[in-house]
């Protein structure tokens, strides 16, 4: 397809294989970008959808015909990237292709830009399997094969250049943006919210967390935490995929005694994930270690108070609208969430700083920066 107007478009590779399945946090950012993408690049691209074929009924269906779809067969992630969409990208012309986590093997006329989520695996190891970590590695090398990386956070940069993945000079960072659903409860009628409450069976005050559920993200803590609230019946919702370590936590939970005050949801659909945060009376994610750290964000703007770990991405990312918390003592984790649910001014003043800090955060944002550092890489 020839490109239209007086100067010639950057014919533009997205890796989109993520965009209708993937892991459930690059899903999300996958779909959200995309979707960013393709509704407001502007005269400088011509975009190219990169597509597994077994998600090409859909993907026909969905995208306008003004998006050129690119359907790839069914192989793993990195090898598509590494050996696959460079021999696509030399039959199309690509010029640039925007890749997600592992860049292609050999370098060629196109530029790579390498869209790096975390590369947390590097400094904490302990957190990740044996074979989570020999994939992982196989990042670090691909990398030095990449023009541009961009990865989402300030903290997650200087990871890349203190474990010698790139220099910062190649190395950009574009923070995620946060979904307009996510709005507050007073958006949805009360047969909607008590409705919600019955599918889920949940109590009329609940913590939430939503997110993976693995070491990582140190759940067994914020367990520990319930039995030092000063409400004894205040339940926790833990609202997300359960990992290969379920069963340890699912142990703690009965020792602590607390089968009773906590829900799994298991895996939450994205419709029903809005009124998840929205109905819930604190968020708490005690994460050790995040790259950016969404979720803190998706509750803020849902006008639910945040409590998160001082560490890594989140004090970048949740700025002085967060109460933060020392994710090692379950003591301090309880204290923190006794200030919210005694204080009533303190618990209005974070709903407020929330809302407004998740006003900076945007995917329309995040997308016309990505577009624009790949855009600049070619005037310069």
């Amino acid at each position: 397809m020839p490109a239209t107007g007086h100067h010639k478009k950057i014919k533009l590779g997205i890796d989109a294989k993520w965009f209708f399945k993937g892991p459930p946090s690059g899903n999300m950012v996958v779909k959200n970008l995309v979707n960013q993408m393709v509704s407001n690049h502007d005269e400088q691209f011509e975009l190219y959808l990169l597509i597994t074929r077994d998600f090409k009924k859909q993907a026909i269906a969905y995208f306008p015909a003004s998006v050129n779809l690119i359907f790839l067969p069914v192989i793993p992630n990195m090898l598509s990237n590494m050996l696959l969409i460079p021999c696509i990208a030399r039959i199309y012309g690509l010029e640039a292709v925007l890749f997600q986590n592992f860049s292609s093997l050999w370098p060629q006329a196109m530029r790579k830009i390498v869209f790096i989520h975390d590369v947390l695996f590097l400094d904490y190891p302990e957190y990740y399997s044996g074979s989570e970590l020999v994939y992982f590695k196989k990042m670090k090398r691909l990398a030095a094969n990449a023009d541009m990386i961009i990865t989402i956070s300030n903290s997650e940069k200087e990871r890349l250049v203190k474990n010698n993945v790139a220099s910062e000079s190649r190395i950009a960072v574009v923070y995620h943006g946060i979904n307009q659903d996510f709005k507050t409860l007073a958006n949805y009628s009360g047969d909607r919210v008590s409705a919600f409450a019955g599918k889920y069976n949940l109590p009329g005050k609940y913590l939430l967390y939503v997110g993976r559920v693995n070491i990582r993200k140190n759940i067994a803590r914020l367990v520990s935490a319930l039995n030092l609230l000063d409400d004894k019946n205040i339940k926790l919702v833990i609202a997300g995929e359960l990992g290969n370590d379920i069963g340890t936590l699912r142990e703690h939970i009965k020792t602590e005694k607390l089968s009773h005050r906590i829900i799994f949801t298991g895996h939450v659909p994205e419709d029903d994930l809005y009124l998840m945060y929205a109905n819930a009376t604190v968020f708490c994610f005690p994460s050790y270690a995040e790259g950016f750290g969404l979720p803190p964000l998706e509750a803020m703007q849902c006008g639910v108070p945040v409590i998160v770990s001082k560490r890594t991405a989140m004090p970048e990312v949740c700025g002085d609208a967060a109460i933060y918390i020392d994710p090692d003592h379950a003591e301090d984790i309880a204290e923190k969430i006794n200030f919210l649910l005694n204080d009533a001014d303190l618990y209005d003043q974070k709903v407020t700083d929330g809302i407004n800090h998740a006003k900076k955060f945007s995917w329309q944002i995040s997308a016309n920066g990505i577009l624009k550092l790949i855009g600049d890489a070619y005037v310069n």
